[in-house]
């Protein structure tokens, strides 16, 4: 055999290369990761799920803290696009939150959200940290926006729209609070939702209107 016909170790095989691996691992390991947990998930299982061999996995993430940082990353900008598709449409900023919030509620009803994000963070290097904050920090600059642009239009009136932001983020998780017995505070989706934005519309000073 040539040297120029050897492939390096772990290199994907030319059929796996066909499609984005490292993407589908990434959507994989991340699903498995939610489903059973991360410390109960080994590299082997997202091989076996992904349908490529364990190797592979190795070549494009080289270790399991690794494909956890990029597999949330990956979902963090996947939830940003489809937030800012909801924020671009021509409709009250009310309208808009109520959606954005349903559907990440609807999205993430299904396993236990803040104890995913409070394990992830035991399990990462700082840097790997700040590589997740940033993408939180771009989700976060995509409601600043549409918060200042309806400040600007007079459908809303705050001073600090970077503020709203943090505090419509914070009411956010509300949604995934639970009950002693481990039932949802709040099951029906839409009626979270309504609870979670009119608290933010309309403050703790304020009739609703």
């Amino acid at each position: 055999m040539s040297s120029t016909s050897r492939k390096s170790p772990g290199r994907p095989r030319s059929s796996e290369q066909a499609a984005p691996v490292s993407d589908r691992i990434l959507q994989i390991a991340m699903h498995e990761f939610i489903r059973s947990g991360y410390d109960a998930v080994s590299m082997d299982d997202i091989a076996k799920a992904s349908g490529v061999t364990k190797a592979s996995v190795y070549y494009y993430f080289p270790s399991k803290a690794v494909l956890l940082t990029e597999s949330t990353i990956r979902l963090m900008n996947v939830v940003r696009a489809a937030t800012l598709k909801i924020l671009q449409k021509p409709l009250p900023l009310r309208e808009r939150l109520l959606e954005v919030t349903y559907n990440h509620l609807q999205a993430t009803t299904s396993f236990d959200f803040e104890g995913f994000m409070n394990k992830i963070e035991t399990v990462l290097t700082p840097e790997q940290t700040e590589n997740m904050r940033k993408a939180e920090h771009q989700l976060l600059e995509a409601l600043a926006d549409a918060f200042a642009e309806a400040s600007d239009k007079g459908e809303i009136h705050i001073a600090d729209s970077w503020l709203a932001a943090r505090s419509y983020m914070a009411l956010l998780m509300i949604g995934h609070s639970k009950q002693p017995d481990g039932t949802f505070t709040y099951p029906d989706k839409r009626l979270a939702a309504d609870k979670i934005v009119s608290m933010l519309w309309n403050g703790i000073g304020n009739r609703p209107a």
